[in-house]
């Protein structure tokens, strides 16, 4: 049997209930991975909420949220070239990881599973895909070159961290991010130069620009307007938050680019490149990680540990 944490209804962190499940088997062009560590983000519990049923419906009851982990092959289907069974991958893209075992397609052009880096222990590789991934979308839609000067508002989230990182590595002159004071020795030591949240926060950045892109993984109105003021370019601005309002005042919102993790991975390379773990709690807990996620400013990414095979079964809902 494998566990799986699944949910019946939208709603809140509470809907969601641990379960056994029989092991799946891998079907043709498919492979079966056993999940080591989860990644847990915003659009997780925006699609628990209901916030996306109209983007990306899910079959209920038993759904499963999840769009990233980290994982070993521990079966192949009939067909399959790219991978063989004990191959280490991360998994990304459409709602399921959270859960202790997957079927997952295993086409390139699928572009759900990505050879896992041996640099990467689990839950580093688990975390890649939407930090890193989405900040390095970004930075290639604003067109970052070598020795130009990036504002990022939010700075301190998961896909801010990520982004300070990659634009290094793409040869930003200055990295400018803002955040919450108590995480600014952490921008500090990834090599950016943090301005506060609040106050003069407007005139500070003022003071530091005018910058040649922006990328905004905050959102609102403020950052929009700062972006605005600051990157004379509309090209040259990026969100990562959908908001029509801040795409009327000039800031488009963030395109993905095909195989992004296998090109995030590229400039990576061996370079340092590090995004903290906040928090990490066992799958049976995603209800708890979900409402810590939500509430915010960690300042890092929060894990989800599956259990091991062999471990006791969940404890079923008293309404089961």
């Amino acid at each position: 049997m494998s566990t799986a944490v699944l949910f019946d209804r939208y709603g809140t962190p509470d809907e969601l209930y641990a379960t056994d499940l029989p092991v799946p088997s891998a079907g043709p062009g498919e492979v079966v991975v056993r999940y080591l560590a989860i990644g847990v983000n915003p659009i997780d519990w925006k699609i628990l909420r209901g916030d996306l049923r109209a983007h990306l419906p899910l079959d209920l009851p038993g759904a499963c949220l999840g769009v990233e982990a980290a994982g070993v092959v521990v079966e192949v289907g009939a067909g399959v070239r790219r991978f063989r069974v004990g191959d280490r991958v991360v998994r990304h893209g459409r709602p399921g990881t959270y859960r202790l075992h997957e079927a997952v397609p295993a086409a390139q052009e699928a572009d759900e599973l990505t050879a896992w880096p041996d640099r990467f222990d689990a839950e580093q590789a688990a975390v890649l895909p939407v930090a890193a991934g989405t900040a390095y979308s970004a930075l290639r839609q604003v067109g970052l070159r070598a020795g130009e000067r990036l504002l990022v508002h939010g700075a301190s989230g998961g896909v801010g961290l990520a982004t300070v990182q990659l634009a290094l590595l793409t040869g930003a002159a200055r990295v400018v991010g803002t955040g919450s004071a108590r995480h600014h020795d952490l921008l500090r030591r990834l090599g950016a130069v943090p301005v506060e949240y609040g106050g003069q926060e407007a005139e500070r950045l003022a003071e530091l620009g005018p910058f040649d892109a922006s990328i905004d993984c905050a959102g609102g109105l403020g950052p929009a307007g700062t972006a605005v003021r600051l990157v004379s370019e509309t090209a040259r601005r990026v969100t990562i938050v959908a908001d029509p309002a801040v795409q009327a005042l000039g800031v488009p919102y963030l395109e993905h680019v095909p195989l992004e993790l296998a090109s995030t991975l590229d400039l990576i390379g061996h370079s340092p490149f590090e995004l903290p773990i906040a928090a990490r709690l066992p799958l049976s807990r995603a209800a708890e990680a979900l409402a810590l996620g939500e509430k915010g400013g960690l300042g890092g990414k929060i894990v989800l540990v599956p259990p091991t095979p062999g471990q006791a079964a969940p404890t079923p809902r008293q309404d089961a």
